[in-house]
């Protein structure tokens, strides 16, 4: 715990040091635009997209709307709400890259690609493989820049403040929460009509965290010059 403490203060720390921000805004934008590139793939090989994007899929769908504009009217309220309530540390140039540019993103990957996917299960097992490390590089560029959360990210944090509940249980919480959503959005009793929500889901939800930390060690940190 103490070393915890130690890390998430120097990361505080760092984070409104401001130094070599010209390198941090290239290395976040990088980083969502290339987290958009994968949840496209996630979303070609059929096998489920994050949960927050499973969510907004879903409900975008369901309301006849383009996902990229749904995510970024989502992302804009939650932004509200944690301006509000949350650490105003939380918030930064990331913040807007992530709010705005990964929903689009994705949306123009997925029609530039699919013309090009056959749909076969092998071809569909390389776009998961491929779609799950390009997220997790993604996730650790974005994260070690430093520079602001995404806005869904900032649920778990308030929840955590506010609670007291470990930030790990409160991210379970909220990726299980927009699950739900996104089913009861377009669930009429068949489950072969549910699109965004599978094996990829559950990865990204669960099992990505040792390859984020592996990016983290070998690449994001020495970019930066930096050791969270």
């Amino acid at each position: 715990m103490k070393s915890f403490a130690i890390e998430a203060k120097g990361y505080v720390k760092d984070m409104f040091s401001r130094h070599n921000m010209e390198k941090r805004t290239i290395l976040s934008l990088a980083g969502i635009l290339l987290m958009g590139f994968a949840i496209s793939l996630f979303s070609l090989s059929n096998f489920g997209v994050d949960p927050y994007t499973s969510m907004n899929m879903s409900v975008a769908s369901a309301v006849g709307m383009s996902f990229g504009t749904y995510q970024l009217i989502v992302n804009t309220v939650i932004l509200i709400f944690a301006l509000i309530v949350a650490h105003r540390g939380l918030i930064g140039v990331g913040t807007a890259f992530n709010m705005v540019l990964v929903g689009y993103t994705c949306e123009f990957f997925e029609k530039l690609l699919s013309p090009l996917v056959s749909g076969a299960f092998a071809e569909r097992i390389v776009l998961l493989a491929v779609a799950v490390v390009l997220m997790c590089f993604s996730s650790s560029l974005f994260f070690t820049a430093n520079v602001g959360v995404g806005a869904y990210d900032t649920l778990a944090f308030m929840i955590t403040q506010k609670t007291k509940v470990p930030m790990k249980v409160t991210r379970v919480i909220t990726d299980v929460s927009v699950v739900l959503i996104g089913l009861a959005a377009v669930f009429k009793g068949n489950f072969s009509e549910i699109k965004n929500i599978g094996i990829g889901t559950v990865i990204t939800a669960f099992c990505t965290g040792p390859l984020v930390t592996f990016f983290n060690k070998h690449v994001s940190e020495k970019i930066l010059n930096v050791n969270y």
